[in-house]
């Protein structure tokens, strides 16, 4: 086997890094500044999502790319449908009067929420994919 394939995959993959961090945090700040709201959720608060969970998405591919349908139940019931809802938690206490407001916003303080949005993403691949 030809180990300089893994390599160029490795180079390429931390390349693509670098870019989605330096466009995923430009995107972020342009959601930031449109003071608009779909929903009543604001740009900011979708914003945020989607950077993170493209981030995790493409997190799980460090260990190779998605080939193959393979669903963990596990890892999809106990981990990624846990870190959904509390992705969406701040968009249902829109609509709905939520319990435990002040401890999800203690847990999501400083970066916490986009460490969750990224392990969402990471597991929704990971439960829903295999890899190489």
């Amino acid at each position: 086997m030809n180990k300089s394939k893994g390599y160029l995959y490795y180079l390429i993959w931390i390349i693509g890094a670098l870019l989605l961090v330096y466009y995923g945090n430009r995107f972020v700040s342009m959601m930031e500044q449109n003071s608009d709201s779909v929903l009543k959720v604001s740009y900011s608060l979708i914003g945020n999502i989607l950077y993170g969970l493209a981030l995790g998405a493409y997190l799980s591919m460090l260990g190779g790319l998605p080939n193959r349908r393979s669903f963990q139940r596990p890892l999809f019931f106990f981990v990624f449908l846990p870190t959904l809802l509390l992705v969406i938690y701040p968009i249902l206490s829109i609509y709905f009067k939520m319990p435990y407001g002040s401890l999800y916003i203690q847990l999501t303080a400083q970066e916490g929420y986009f460490f969750i949005t990224a392990l969402c993403g990471l597991t929704m691949m990971k439960s829903l994919f295999g890899s190489k």
